[in-house]
C-alpha cells in the first residue's frame, strides 16, 4: 500500500472527488461581517434562501406578492447594487438571483427597504443550481454581468458561459425572453458571441456594428463598471433573445 494506511487513501481520494465535482472557484467568504450586518443577515437569510433541495414549484412563485406578474433571474449579483436599482424601478417584477459569496449577499440585505425581501429569493451558491431548479419558461429576462472571466486559456473551461449553460438559461427563459451580459474582457466577448451565436436559441440583438459599447438607459453602473472604466477598460453589453420555440 505504499507510505499511505488505507483510511489515508479514502480520505484524499474523498478531497480529489469533491474537488473534481465542485463547480466554484475561490472563496465564498471574505471579511468578517460587522455585527449589525451578520444580525440582519442571521435575521432576514433564512426567510429568503433557496437551497439546492429547494422545489421551486407553485407555491414559491405563490410567496411573491400578488402585484409581481414577472420573473428575473440575475446570476452573480456582486453587492446587489443592480439588483437593488431594478427593484426599484420595477414594482411588478419579483426575482430570483445566486451570489456565491457571503460578503455580497449580506451586503444586498442590508442595503434594501424592508418592503423588497418578499420579492427576492437568493441561492448562495453556484448559479448552475438555481438554473435547474427552476421550472420551464418561467423566467423573462436573465442579468450575467461582468462575470469572471478566467484570463488563462488553461480556465476557460471554468467560465459560466459555456454551451451547457446557455442550453439551461434558455429552458428556464419564456420565448422572447432576454439575456443581457456585461463585461470588460475582450476574450470573453468573443467567447460569448462564439457560444450564443452559434447555438439555436437565441438571437444577438445588435442593429449596428457598434450597439455593444452602448449601454441601454434601464442599465445602472455599478461600482465594477465604474472602476473598469477608471482603469482605461470598455465594458461591452451584449443582450440576446430567445427565439420564438416556432422559429426554432
Amino acid at each position: 500500500m505504499g507510505k499511505y494506511r488505507p483510511f489515508e487513501i479514502n480520505s484524499r481520494r474523498n478531497k480529489i472527488n469533491q474537488a473534481m465535482n465542485k463547480r466554484l472557484f475561490g472563496r465564498k467568504k471574505g471579511y468578517p461581517l460587522k455585527l449589525a450586518k451578520q444580525k440582519l443577515f442571521d435575521e432576514v437569510f433564512p426567510k429568503l434562501r433557496l437551497s439546492k433541495k429547494t422545489k421551486i414549484n407553485e407555491e414559491i412563485f405563490s410567496q411573491f406578492p400578488s402585484l409581481i406578474d414577472t420573473f428575473w433571474l440575475e446570476v452573480g449579483f456582486g453587492n446587489g447594487e443592480h439588483l437593488k436599482w431594478q427593484l426599484e424601478k420595477n414594482v411588478n417584477v419579483g426575482f430570483f438571483c445566486s451570489e456565491p459569496y457571503l460578503n455580497g449577499v449580506a451586503s444586498l440585505i442590508s442595503s434594501l427597504k424592508k418592503e423588497y425581501f418578499d420579492r427576492i429569493r437568493i441561492m448562495m451558491d453556484d448559479a448552475e443550481f438555481l438554473l435547474e431548479l427552476l421550472p420551464p419558461r418561467t423566467i423573462s429576462k436573465v442579468f450575467i454581468l461582468f462575470p469572471d472571466p478566467w484570463h488563462k486559456k488553461k480556465h476557460y473551461k471554468r467560465r459560466f458561459i459555456n454551451e451547457n449553460t446557455i442550453l439551461k438559461i434558455s429552458n428556464v427563459l419564456k420565448n422572447n425572453g432576454e439575456v443581457r451580459i456585461a463585461t470588460d474582457s475582450e476574450s470573453y466577448v468573443a467567447w460569448i458571441l462564439h457560444h450564443f451565436l452559434k447555438s439555436e436559441q437565441f438571437i444577438w440583438k445588435a442593429s449596428k456594428k457598434d450597439d455593444f459599447l452602448i449601454k441601454p438607459s434601464d442599465w445602472p453602473a455599478t461600482r465594477y463598471e465604474n472602476k473598469a472604466i477608471s482603469l482605461g477598460k470598455c465594458p461591452v453589453f451584449l443582450i440576446f433573445s430567445k427565439k420564438n420555440s416556432k422559429q426554432h
